[in-house]
């Protein structure tokens, strides 16, 4: 049996988290990102949330709808938690939120979608 390298990558994958003064900057597939995002199996979404507290339950509700195991929540600079109100829509549903900063979070997406895990990032940037 003659075994080959798999060199496909799955789409949406974070090539690199980079922060400076203005905040972060994210490569997804050659395409660089400056503003906060909601990364999906089937595509990128533009989040228009600056912090923790613009945050709402409906921006839960979304990314509930595409069926995750798990949500990784990059919540900017530092880890900060959010009131378990707002990802209550996650909760009702049953999945599994891990919450860390954004370069933390870029960096445990990538594991897990290499991994084939059904994932979604919010990430605040």
């Amino acid at each position: 049996m003659k075994l080959h390298l798999d060199k496909s990558s799955p789409p949406n994958r974070i090539q690199s988290c980079t922060r400076n003064k203005n905040g972060f900057v994210i490569r997804i597939d050659d395409q660089p990102h400056t503003s906060s995002l909601i990364i999906t199996p089937s595509g990128i979404i533009e989040w228009k949330v600056d912090n923790l507290s613009g945050i709402r339950p409906e921006d839960f509700k979304r990314i509930a709808e595409f069926n995750p195991e798990v949500v990784i929540f990059g919540t900017g600079r530092v880890q900060e938690f959010p009131d378990p109100k707002v990802y209550l829509p996650l909760i009702e549903a049953g999945i599994g939120l891990e919450v860390m900063d954004t370069q933390a979070a870029c960096r445990t997406y990538s594991i897990l979608l290499s991994d084939d895990r059904i994932i979604v990032a919010a990430l605040i940037l």
